[in-house]
């Protein structure tokens, strides 16, 4: 969900000159320090130090290109562990990359144990900044979680250290295992020529353009070596997404038996716990990780990217609370809802395993809040002296944290308030895994309310301020009615300069929305809106302008989607200088489906089925079907999240008959169908409306 002329930047890149964060796309490394230090002007505290020098008259500038340097590593007592060696870095990730201080990859010649973080030696490592986590700690806590869920076979490796660059302190970092193909890391098999006798490396990712693959909605990339050869590789990215798509579709449909014919469903439930515990804002946008070795079943993991965990998002409401079940782990209605734990978690016997491994793990599980406190009491002085380095971080909105975080104004503020959110998340998942609650498929909000898909899809969807530029200059409020104030300094000078966005809207083809929101400017100005692809070339499917004034004015139209597409963003473009020194409020957004383009067409079977043809009939609430023999009907109703509402047993002869859904008194809402003839099956979705 670091999401990404340029609504793609912005979704990536959220309001990143705020209070010191930098818009000017790859700086030279080392260059906006607010405090310059050398490495001779300070001693050595509680922690390693790893020491960068680039070849005479290179800089690190870009996320594809390598540059070549030398690496020296002091460890935690002083002494060299490493003098010179030659690497090569650059470099990573995505929101990040626009802040001054930067991640990076780093890559040996030879494979090498670092301070002996890993299991067994690599060449690739990792370098994290933790620029948008003011505690310094997320990533790392909950990668110290991961190492006690034997369900993963590999979770990354650790180690906060102090960086230098060229002589200039950076600050601290995480010196952290990459996410590769290893015998101490990824350990699947190599055979780069083979289909089936290869491993197979994947990431569910919205920014993926080599190598992908689609799992129902959802974008795959293949992270390990294919073949060179355009026809194997083509039969290999087949391959794996036939069989991943097989896992999925038996979550979908819920037999247990089916699911373990394919899928290592402990990795699964210990996956599930790892991001639950930690209420991951990203699971379901990028950094989803799974694994096929040649024979083996799919395993989920290594888990990664959780700096924007443990409560540090203020995008989408509930986030930032310590009680609550994830929304994008059961509501599978947004771009950034995570369809495996969604369709997984309607399955009884996936709770079941869920509450069992849950009272395994408790103990472990009950130490986090005390670690985190430990490691940052340890290592004080050093995580202290990353503020000295970035002073402009504690006390401000420096990406999507929630004002309860921004007001906190020392490192120990920060820590403390991280260990407080484990240590009540962690009471309130034990108790509600406990629950009938839970094993019924009832999952709260933070409110204590349960979830069930809004009708405003805006509702469970990222809302975000945005600059666009090195120019613009403004701050926000995020508000608890989906909307945004914004005040507007700077606008740049372009109208996409400065944007609200509300994006991971999903839409099909035919569809049509009803748009409504409320807004207001402290000038008489026009707004331009767009319903538009939340990646490039961000083509517009729908576009409105209206008139602004002081008094608030309210909006409603409806629109008819021309493609379908799982990634949308409503944007509202304010930038350019006739903004200048503006305030301006969107709110109450609402986006609604009225009527659905799909066309209820009976499926049909050969004369070798009990069920030969099956309809639904949206418009009128009805279900009809052909039998072709006496056979006993079941038919089940369930919510959305797979809590079973109504079920019904009859003997049908041979014939047709109609089931009239809609009479039998459900609440409005979405729900799953389910008829059964003997041991035949169809499943559809439906809406019942007030």
């Amino acid at each position: 969900m670091k999401q990404g002329v340029l609504l793609g930047f912005c979704i990536i890149f959220i309001s990143m000159n705020l209070y010191g964060l930098s818009n000017s796309s790859l700086q030279e490394s080392g260059t906006n320090a607010s405090v310059t230090k050398t490495v001779d002007e300070f001693s050595q505290f509680e922690m390693p130090i790893i020491k960068i020098a680039t070849d005479v008259g290179d800089t690190i500038n870009s996320k594809e290109e390598y540059t070549n340097a030398k690496i020296s590593v002091i460890n935690k007592q002083g002494g060299y562990e490493m003098t010179d060696s030659v690497i090569s870095i650059r470099f990573r990730g995505n929101a990040t990359l626009m802040a001054d201080k930067k991640s990076y990859k780093v890559k040996f010649e030879e494979k090498q144990n670092i301070l002996n973080v890993g299991v067994g030696s690599a060449k690739t490592w990792c370098l994290i900044s933790n620029c948008f986590d003011g505690s310094l700690l997320r990533n790392l806590s909950t990668l110290r979680i991961a190492d006690s869920l034997d369900g993963l076979l590999f979770s990354p490796n650790c180690l906060s250290v102090e960086l230098i660059i060229n002589n200039e302190y950076q600050g601290v970092y995480l010196l952290c295992e990459d996410i590769n193909v290893n015998k101490s890391r990824v350990a699947i098999t190599e055979n780069p020529e083979e289909i089936e006798n290869n491993g197979y490396l994947t990431e569910m990712s919205r920014y993926e353009e080599k190598n992908p693959f689609t799992v129902d909605k959802e974008t795959f990339g293949v992270k390990s070596e294919l073949s060179q050869t355009a026809s194997i590789k083509q039969q290999q990215i087949e391959y794996i997404s036939g069989y991943m798509n097989k896992c999925f579709n038996s979550l979908k449909n819920g037999d247990q038996a089916e699911a373990e014919q394919y899928i290592n469903l402990n990795s699964l439930v210990d996956i599930y716990i790892l991001n639950e515990i930690v209420k991951n804002v990203d699971v379901g946008w990028s950094s989803f990780y799974s694994f096929k070795n040649a024979g083996d079943k799919l395993e989920f993991g290594p888990p990664w990217d959780f700096d924007l965990a443990i409560g540090n998002a203020n995008c989408v409401k509930g986030f930032d609370a310590w009680a609550g079940i994830s929304p994008y782990h059961v509501l599978n209605v947004n771009a950034n809802s995570n369809p495996w734990f969604c369709y997984a978690l309607r399955n009884k016997w996936f709770r079941d395993s869920v509450q069992q491994r849950w009272a395994a793990l408790i103990d472990k599980i009950n130490k986090l809040p005390e670690a985190v406190t430990i490691e940052a009491e340890a290592n004080y002085k050093s995580y202290c002296r990353n503020f000295d380095k970035w002073d402009n971080i504690l006390g401000k909105q420096v990406y999507i944290e929630p004002k309860e975080i921004v007001a906190l104004t020392s490192y120990k503020d920060h820590y403390t308030y991280l260990s407080d959110w484990l240590d009540k998340r962690i009471t309130w998942l034990t108790n509600y895994y406990s629950s009938d609650d839970f094993l019924s498929g009832i999952f709260p909000d933070e409110s204590g309310n349960e979830q069930t898909p809004a009708t405003n899809i805006i509702a469970v969807s990222t809302i975000l301020a945005l600059a666009n530029s090195a120019n613009v200059k403004m701050t926000y409020e995020i508000l608890p009615t989906q909307g945004v104030t914004m005040s507007i300094e700077n606008g740049g000078e372009e109208s996409w300069e400065v944007q609200i966005v509300s994006s991971g809207l999903m839409f099909k083809k035919g569809d049509e929305y009803e748009l409504s929101f409320d807004y207001k400017c402290s000038a008489a100005l026009p707004i331009t809106l767009d319903i538009q692809q939340n990646y490039m070339p961000f083509s517009s499917y729908f576009s409105k302008s209206v008139n602004c004034s002081t008094e608030t004015q309210h909006y409603k139209g409806t629109f008819i989607v021309s493609n379908s597409d799982n990634n949308c963003a409503l944007a509202f473009s304010i930038g350019g200088q006739p903004f200048n020194g503006s305030v301006v409020t969107i709110n109450n957004m609402s986006l609604v489906l009225k009527n659905s383009s799909k066309v209820n067409k009976p499926t049909i079977r050969n004369s070798a089925h009990l069920l030969r043809t099956f309809c639904y009939d949206s418009k009128r609430g009805v279900a009809r079907l052909n039998l072709a023999n006496a056979v006993n009907i079941n038919l089940r109703l369930y919510s959305i999240l797979g809590r079973e509402v109504f079920n019904v047993v009859e003997k049908k002869n041979a014939g047709e008959y109609s089931y009239h859904v809609k009479n039998i008194g459900l609440a409005p809402g979405m729900y799953i169908g389910q008829i059964k003839a003997g041991n035949e099956a169809i499943q559809w979705k439906m809406t019942i409306e007030k």
